[in-house]
């Protein structure tokens, strides 16, 4: 997803980048609990068959889905938010707060947009200055990558 907000007149403002989140924690927690219910019934079932086993491999199975959710969920809370201002273009990278900064003076940074070798592949954004680079929206797929650079060429040729 990109976010943008942009003063046409003076070319500063912020663009933040978030990838794009098919389902949120609690709808993920909600698949998680009514699949421990059904595991729950069935190994009970087979508890009362005498199968004792199955019941602590239900339990394995969906710690393994919780742990598995956890990741993927993790990795989809990363944003990166582009600040440009008269001087400076600032690129924070982080979660829940800015774990990863960098700043180039607006002046000296470029932006290049690398195609991809394939049509159904995302182009490389990145940004470069004095021999510093640093990759925009790396988890964004092509159309928020089009997007991107749609707005960067808006804030660049205003």
């Amino acid at each position: 997803m990109v976010y943008s907000e942009i003063n046409p007149d003076t070319g500063t403002g912020t663009i933040v980048l978030k990838p794009n989140n098919s389902a949120t924690w609690r709808f993920n927690m909600m698949v998680v609990a009514s699949l421990g219910i059904l595991g729950l019934l069935i190994s009970t079932f087979f508890l009362i068959q005498g199968l004792w086993l199955i019941m602590p491999f239900s339990g394995l199975e969906l710690l393994a889905l919780i742990s598995c959710l956890y990741v993927c969920a993790r990795a989809n809370i990363k944003a990166e938010v582009i600040t440009f201002t008269d001087d400076k273009v600032v690129i924070e990278q982080g979660r829940r707060f800015a774990e990863q900064s960098w700043e180039y003076h607006r002046t000296w940074a470029k932006i290049f947009v690398k195609q991809a070798k394939h049509d159904h592949q995302p182009p490389t954004v990145i940004i470069r200055s004095h021999g510093r680079e640093t990759e925009l929206g790396s988890f964004l797929n092509k159309a928020d990558k089009d997007t991107l650079v749609k707005k960067l060429r808006k804030i660049i040729y205003h």
